[in-house]
């Protein structure tokens, strides 16, 4: 496994879009925290699995989009921020996308990087009730 932050985060991007769901987890520690848009409360990595398992055979695909990236290391930390767009096709219904903006910590044991901590949520709830000035 690379040393480099980036490679790591599109190594377990890449994981999550081609369903390699042992290798996305892999890289996620046992006791990470996880806000996700799509629930409405505090994930651990038990629960985040579970959401995950509910959803696989009810979707035909799925694809989580990265983008506008920056990777930041200070020490043994790791931060990867960005925006990205989720897309896919239930099997019961009509294309979804979403548009979220994220924030990941990652932290480096025994030279491997593993994530500690995901939020992200969706770029409307940035803006809801924002001032007019």
């Amino acid at each position: 496994m690379s040393n480099n932050l980036q490679t790591v985060f599109e190594t377990w991007t890449s994981a999550l879009n081609t369903g390699e769901l042992k290798a996305f987890y892999d890289l996620m520690d046992d006791d990470m925290v996880i806000f996700d848009e799509d629930i409405p409360w505090r994930f651990s990595k038990n629960d985040f699995e579970s959401h995950i398992g509910f959803h696989v055979p009810n979707w035909e695909s799925f694809e989580w989009i990265p983008r506008e990236m920056r990777y930041q290391t200070r020490g043994t930390t790791g931060i990867v921020s960005g925006y990205s767009t989720f897309r896919g096709k239930p099997k019961d219904c009509g294309f979804r996308q979403r548009f979220m903006t994220f924030t990941q910590t990652w932290l480096k044991r025994k030279d491997a990087w593993s994530l500690i901590c995901w939020h992200q949520g969706p770029l409307h709830g940035q803006i809801d009730g924002a001032s007019p000035s």
